[in-house]
């Protein structure tokens, strides 16, 4: 098990990661914003070769518009994202919703 913490100022993340069978298991806690969204697409391209990713969001506390991007995308990419918050969950949907109806502010 591996444990990075991500400090941008005030705002803080750990992730946590647990490699099992064909499956890479990312514990994500605290804030997720545009700061740290690099360094968890960076830990989580390491481990995408061959794993199944998971990120479980039980203590994922607040997100920034480009980190519910971030969260789509991968959801598309099939990265199951688990235990994931009902406001976060809403955000995602409507962020899939803007970006197939071409009105997401995504260049």
């Amino acid at each position: 098990m591996r444990s990075d913490l991500v400090s941008m100022g005030s705002l803080m993340l750990r992730i946590t990661t647990k490699k099992a069978n064909s499956e890479a298991v990312f514990w994500i806690s605290g804030q997720l914003n545009v700061q740290n969204v690099a360094e968890l697409t960076r830990l989580v391209e390491e481990e995408k070769k061959g794993a199944r990713i998971v990120l479980d969001l039980t203590d994922l506390r607040s997100v920034d518009g480009e980190a519910v991007k971030f969260l789509e995308k991968w959801e598309a990419a099939s990265i199951k994202l688990k235990n994931c918050g009902l406001y976060i969950r809403e955000c995602i949907r409507r962020e899939r919703r803007e970006r197939k109806s071409g009105k997401s502010s995504e260049t």
